[in-house]
């Protein structure tokens, strides 16, 4: 594993699981268990302790890995499977199928290691993305506590505004997870082309070439 596909990976668990953190301080703050203010803390937050919530951002977005990906299920997101590729490259004749992909990964790192971390930072933020989007969804929540408590509608737009950036979320996620799976076949199928039998030099007929020696 490259640095590059490791900072990828590493964002991809931080990033939500900063969502995370913000989603259970504010439910804490909604069900008045704790007295906080983002401000005040955020202006005296220094270097050691943001490396250390950092880290427990990323141990926490690792843990809700999993629970993200059955959120993102329940959005019910067509996608673009193996099906459609071969629909779209009919003069391919293609027999692996959907269930090969990790195969076929691991035989693009085999073959170049740059071209497979290119393709693997497209997991990396889709799955981030899907992390987002629950950590999105969870803050929803804790809007609807506190319009549930205060009957104060602007919560409700909240809970409205963050529930539509959730669903966004979860369809870059989508769009992501297709590009990972459509990127690894598409360099499998890029290993079996002869460049010399589909790229070739222009050659002139014989009637023309022999009148552009005469100009000469």
């Amino acid at each position: 594993m490259s640095s590059r596909l490791g900072i990828y990976d590493i964002f991809s668990r931080i990033v939500p699981g900063s969502l995370y953190l913000a989603a259970f301080v504010e439910f804490a703050r909604a069900m008045d268990l704790i007295k906080f203010d983002w401000l005040t803390a955020l202006n005296k937050l220094e270097i050691v302790p943001s490396l250390g919530l950092a880290l427990i951002a990323f141990v926490i977005g690792s843990a809700l890995d999993g629970i993200s990906v059955q959120w993102y299920r329940l959005f019910k997101l067509r996608s673009k499977g193996l099906a459609v590729f071969k629909e779209e490259h009919k003069d391919w004749k293609i027999e692996f199928e959907d269930k090969d992909w990790a195969i076929l990964r691991a035989y693009v790192y085999t073959k170049d290691l740059n071209v497979a971390n290119e393709i693997e930072r497209h997991n990396a933020l889709s799955i981030m993305m899907k992390n987002i989007s629950l950590g999105l969804a969870l803050l929803s929540v804790c809007e609807l506590i506190q319009l549930l408590k205060t009957l104060d509608w602007r919560f409700g737009v909240l809970v409205v505004i963050l529930m539509f950036f959730s669903y966004q979320a979860a369809i870059q996620a989508r769009n992501m997870q297709d590009w990972f799976y459509r990127s690894i076949y598409e360099t499998i199928i890029a290993y079996r082309l002869k460049l010399e039998d589909i790229v070739k030099p222009v050659t002139l007929a014989p009637a023309r070439a022999k009148r552009k020696s005469q100009r000469k």
